[in-house]
C-alpha cells in the first residue's frame, strides 16, 4: 500500500500515455483504412448497359461541302451583257445589240517596240587616224524629226552623243568588228556590217477596236472609241494604261503574240 500511495500519480500518468498510445495507433489503422477505400472508389469503372445512340445523317453537310469544293465560274462575258453591254447597231427594222464588250472591253493592244538602232556602214577616211562611219537611230524620241537617221564617223576612243569607239578588229581599212560602248549606260556591244545593235527603249501602242485601227499611238496621245476620248498614260510590254474622260485609269493587258 505505501508503494502505491508513493507513486500513485505516475501510475495514473502512466495508464493515461498508454491509452493515448493505443488511441493513435488505432487512429492510424483507421486512417490507412479510409484512405484504401477512397482509392479503390476512384478507380472503380462503373458500366451502364443500355440501347446505343443511332448515327447522325450528316448526307447533307457532305452534299453541301461538295458544292463548295467544286470550281464554278460565273458566266460576265461573250454573250452574256449584265456588266459587259453590247453594241446597238441601227438596221431597217430598228435597233439591234451586237454580242460583245463595248468601250474599252473590246479594245486590243499590241505593243511595238520603239528601239535604239545603231548600224554601221563603212569607213570613212583611213589616213593617219582612221574614221568610221555609223547611222543612230531613235525611234523613241517624241518628236519624228529627231527619229530619222544620224549619220556620224568616229575615230578609236572618239564619241558623239550615243556611242564610244572603244576598238576596231581586223585590217583598219576593212575591219571585221567594231567594239562600241553606249554612253548614257556603259553597255558594250559589237558592229559588223553585218550585225547592227537595237536595244528596245521604250514602246508604242497598236490598238484595234471592232472596225477601227489606231496604228502606232504613244504616250499622251488619243483615240476615240463609242463617242469617248482616252488618253494613253503609259505604255508596257505587256500592258497599256489608258485614261477615260472622268480621270479613271484602265489598265489593258496586250494581246498574246501568235
Amino acid at each position: 500500500m505505501d508503494f502505491l500511495k508513493k507513486h500513485y500519480e505516475k501510475i495514473v500518468l502512466s495508464v493515461v500515455l498508454l491509452a493515448v498510445a493505443v488511441a493513435a495507433f488505432l487512429l492510424l489503422v483507421d486512417v490507412n483504412h479510409v484512405k484504401e477505400t477512397l482509392e479503390s472508389q476512384l478507380t472503380q469503372r462503373t458500366t451502364k448497359k443500355g440501347v446505343s445512340l443511332a448515327p447522325i445523317d450528316l448526307s447533307t453537310n457532305e452534299m453541301a461541302l461538295k458544292r463548295v469544293a467544286e470550281t464554278f465560274r460565273m458566266q460576265l462575258d461573250g454573250e452574256h451583257n449584265t456588266f459587259n453591254p453590247g453594241t446597238w447597231d441601227k438596221t431597217q427594222d430598228g435597233l439591234r445589240r451586237r454580242s460583245g464588250k463595248g468601250g474599252l472591253g473590246s479594245l486590243e493592244f499590241r505593243p511595238k517596240a520603239l528601239n535604239l538602232i545603231i548600224t554601221y556602214t563603212g569607213v570613212a577616211s583611213v589616213a593617219d587616224n582612221p574614221r568610221y562611219q555609223f547611222s543612230v537611230i531613235r525611234e523613241f524620241e517624241k518628236l519624228p524629226a529627231k527619229r530619222r537617221p544620224v549619220i556620224s564617223s568616229l575615230s578609236v576612243g572618239s564619241k558623239n552623243e550615243v556611242l564610244v569607239l572603244r576598238e576596231v578588229k581586223g585590217p583598219k581599212e576593212e575591219p571585221t568588228e567594231l567594239v562600241c560602248e553606249l554612253v548614257e549606260t556603259g553597255e558594250r556591244f559589237t558592229l559588223s556590217k553585218e550585225h547592227e545593235f537595237r536595244k528596245a527603249s521604250s514602246y508604242a501602242a497598236d490598238l484595234h477596236h471592232e472596225t477601227k485601227d489606231f496604228p502606232g499611238r504613244r504616250v499622251d496621245d488619243s483615240f476615240t472609241i463609242s463617242g469617248a476620248s482616252y488618253k494613253i498614260v503609259a505604255i508596257g510590254k505587256d500592258e497599256l494604261v489608258v485614261s477615260a474622260p472622268n480621270q479613271v485609269r484602265t489598265t489593258i493587258p496586250a494581246v498574246p503574240a501568235p
